[in-house]
This record gives C-alpha cells, sequence and structure tokens, in this order.
C-alpha cells in the first residue's frame, strides 16, 4: 500500500516479505484453465493473507525472524481497520469462488501457490516441489497424491508435507475445517532455486497443467 513499515529493503526483497515466485506460477495455471485466481498485491509484513483474521500473527511484528517496527505497538483499533480493508475482502472472495464451486460440482480443488527459500534450511530443503495437505482427510489427500505423481513424472523432486506441514496455519486449512469432506485445499511449495531459475516457473507450472485438465476433463 505504500506505507513504510521501517523494513530494510534487502528484508522487504526476501521470503520474510514474499513469496518469490508463486503468482508467476499462479498466473500461468489461471491462463491455462481459466480458473479462478486470486493474489495479493501487498507484503505480508503489512497483512499474511494466509493467516486467518484472528491469527497473532496476521499483522506480524516479526516475520521470518525480521522485525517489523511499523507493526509494533498497533493499537487494536488499528489492527482491526487494518483487516478489515486489506484481508477481509480477500478471504471473502475465496470463500465465495470456492464455496459455489462445492455447490455446483458437490466438490472443489483449492490450490494455493507459495514457495520456500531453501537457504533457511540448505541440507533439509534440497528438494524442488512440496504438496501440502492433510493425510487424514482422504478426498484431499487423493488429490495430492495425484499432484505429487504428475510433479515426478515431469521430472521434478517433490516432497509431501515438505517444508512445512499440511495441517498448520493456512487459509486452506481453515476452509477445510469450514467447508468439509469434498473440499481439498492443498498448498503448492515451491523452492526459490527453482523460481529463481530461467524458466523454473513455467516448468512447475507445465508439470502441473495435466494434473488440473485431468479434474475437468
Amino acid at each position: 500500500p505504500g506505507i513504510d513499515l521501517g523494513v530494510p529493503l534487502e528484508v522487504l526483497q526476501s521470503q520474510a516479505s514474499w513469496d518469490h515466485g508463486a503468482y508467476e506460477i499462479a498466473v500461468r495455471l489461471s491462463d491455462a484453465t481459466g480458473i479462478h485466481l486470486h493474489a495479493s498485491a501487498f507484503s505480508r509484513m503489512w497483512v499474511d493473507l494466509n493467516r486467518a483474521a484472528d491469527h497473532p500473527n496476521v499483522v506480524p511484528e516479526n516475520s521470518y525472524g525480521a522485525h517489523v517496527p511499523g507493526n509494533t505497538n498497533l493499537s487494536p483499533g488499528d489492527r482491526a481497520a487494518r483487516i478489515e480493508v486489506f484481508h477481509a475482502p480477500y478471504w471473502a472472495a475465496v470463500r465465495r469462488d470456492v464455496a459455489a464451486r462445492l455447490r455446483d460440482r458437490g466438490e472443489v480443488l483449492h490450490l494455493s501457490s507459495h514457495t520456500f527459500d531453501p537457504a533457511l534450511e540448505p541440507k533439509k530443503r534440497t528438494f524442488e516441489v512440496g504438496v501440502l495437505y492433510d493425510t487424514s482427510h482422504p478426498y484431499e489427500a487423493g488429490h495430492a497424491e495425484r499432484l505429487l505423481f504428475a510433479l515426478k513424472r515431469a521430472g521434478i523432486t517433490a516432497r509431501a508435507n515438505e517444508p512445512y506441514t499440511g495441517v498448520g496455519f493456512a487459509i486452506c486449512t481453515s476452509f477445510r475445517k469450514e467447508l468439509g469432506a469434498r473440499y481439498a485445499g492443498i498448498q503448492l511449495e515451491t523452492s526459490h532455486a527453482v523460481t529463481q531459475a530461467p524458466g523454473g516457473c513455467a516448468r512447475v507450472a507445465d508439470a502441473v497443467l495435466p494434473f488440473l485438465e485431468a479434474l475437468s476433463g
């Protein structure tokens, strides 16, 4: 929103502020399939759209270890106003599209594109893409397993529920509880080693596309 949160430029350009390449992957998939795309136009340091409105870090004082001075000592009123203006419309729009699809088709896949920094855990984060999902949710797990297969078939090193779990705080996990058994909320986590490489975002999108096309076919 053009507001200075007191964060250095190098931090604003890091994982603490945004997911490099996540939007590019999502746009490619949306353009190819016609699936509705919802995306943030601002840093997670302003408002984290992947956290529920009542999550303590939805307006973070710290993000990936980086201090956000502009969010320190924020009044409850200012915090609530920021959530109402920047967070609530996004969640309402995604909920509306997901619920409409669920109502019309009886089932829905919500694919959420994110990226991760391998440098944060270099010994563990050696894979290219993670697929996050709830292993105890049969409908969702079935989709996730097919997505993992599609990625691996395309030559991408993919892991289930890495570098994060599929049941942590996120918009997908919130909607999973809200919308039930025929909602699948899967998070696609792509490594910066891929998104920062020439053609990396296209490579991931091209691997995911056959999986999505099979769902609508």
